[in-house]
């Protein structure tokens, strides 16, 4: 239990040391720069493969909240009947500035925990561009892959022969495919997270181990964190009075910023315990 009260104040020493609350409202600034461009950068490239966004959106709702679920939706609804080259061709340098931006601010933050000098050559910023690249990629084949596979089940049980039909169960598939896929998303955050810590992680402090235990905490606390969130905005109708028309990009913002701070003390997280673990 002493062990447990020594980590947690631990941790907050980190918190409130190295500023995190301030790279949080960093992290949340940058992530609402690039999540439009990437739903219009993924609402046109989904629907070259027939995927519809809209419903992988809605199949979020436990997830996010309402308000922010409809000011997405109606972004995609928006996105889907302007067909303009031109706002396509200026969303992609728009994602990798602001994304490969926020990539930066937890880099500059892993740099500070472990008490590294800042880095602000070219060869960050390149990094950090090409892994925003990388994540527009990640993102397109997510949905790609969650939103086909059912459809790919009924490709093979049209395909293959009835008796092997038969023996794989493809009905079967397809219903356990409905719940396999949120399973699949989760992994697919997983291993983001797991990559921008081990990207962020000097190398004679990364320890596998506790990256995977980190990855996997700071994901399902996303999600937990995200629903809880999403119920407790549910509760009030009335959050509209205080903030009018804004209200949908507020409660957008407040989520944005708690996905970042999680992030965050996932970090913080990861280095407390890779200190126990550092390579000679």
């Amino acid at each position: 239990m002493r062990t447990v009260f020594s980590f947690i104040k631990e941790m907050h020493r980190h918190y409130s040391q190295h500023n995190v609350p301030r790279a949080a409202g960093a992290l949340a600034y940058f992530f609402v720069l690039s999540i439009f461009p990437l739903l219009l950068c993924t609402t046109a490239l989904v629907g070259l493969a027939h995927v519809d966004v809209q419903a992988f959106l809605l199949s979020l709702e436990r997830v996010l909240p309402r308000a922010a679920l409809e000011l997405l939706s109606d972004y995609v609804n928006y996105a889907a009947l302007t067909h303009s080259p031109t706002l396509l061709y200026a969303a992609v340098p728009a994602i990798v500035l602001s994304a490969s931006a926020a990539l930066r601010v937890l880099l500059d933050t892993m740099d500070e925990l472990y008490g590294h000098p800042r880095d602000t050559g070219l060869r960050r910023i390149l990094i950090s561009a090409l892994f925003s690249a990388l994540f527009l990629v990640t993102v397109y084949l997510s949905v790609l892959v969650i939103f086909t596979g059912n459809w790919f089940l009924h490709w093979l049980d049209g395909v293959l022969p009835g008796s092997l039909a038969a023996i794989l169960h493809f009905s079967a598939l397809s219903r356990l495919w409905r719940w396999l896929r949120y399973l699949l998303l989760f992994c697919f955050v997983m291993l983001l997270v797991l990559a921008l810590y081990r990207l962020g992680t000097p190398k004679q402090y990364v320890h596998l181990p506790s990256m995977l235990v980190s990855s996997l905490l700071c994901s399902g606390s996303l999600v937990g964190a995200s629903v809880l969130f999403s119920w407790f905005i549910g509760l009030s109708s009335r959050y509209s009075l205080l903030y009018g028309s804004l209200a949908s990009i507020i409660i957008l913002l407040l989520w944005l910023y708690l996905c970042g701070t999680i992030l965050l003390l996932g970090a913080v997280f990861l280095h407390i315990r890779t200190q126990k673990h550092p390579k000679p």
